[in-house]
């Protein structure tokens, strides 16, 4: 299977355009069967969702991230993996906030008579 074809039509503005349509009206479908999807199918799906996400990016003016970065397939596992990274640290940081129960507030126990 030649996955960089796949890739190259995932990011291709008919099937950008289409996918966005098929999440928000329901009714359209990508495929003549919409159970038992193959791999290849969940493969493109999945391509479909991530080059949506790096659109999106573009759209709002995230760092790194043009339409000359998505052309090469190289920089554009890059930029993912900083993605990824920036998020695990984001959530690395959120459970260290709220693990930290340390206080130098007595605690007061109240028991019954």
């Amino acid at each position: 299977m030649n996955f960089e074809l796949l890739r190259k039509i995932a990011r291709s503005n008919k099937y950008q355009l289409l996918y966005s349509q098929v999440k928000e009206i329901g009714s359209l479908k990508l495929f003549k069967n919409r159970e038992d999807l193959t791999k290849v199918q969940l493969l493109f799906l999945n391509w479909l969702s991530i080059y949506q996400s790096l659109y999106t990016d573009i759209a709002t003016g995230e760092k790194y991230i043009s339409e000359e970065v998505l052309k090469d397939e190289l920089r554009t596992q890059a930029y993912l993996l900083y993605k990824d990274n920036k998020k695990n640290k984001k959530t690395d940081k959120k459970n260290e906030k709220e693990i930290n129960t340390e206080s130098n507030i007595p605690s007061v126990i109240f028991t019954r008579k």
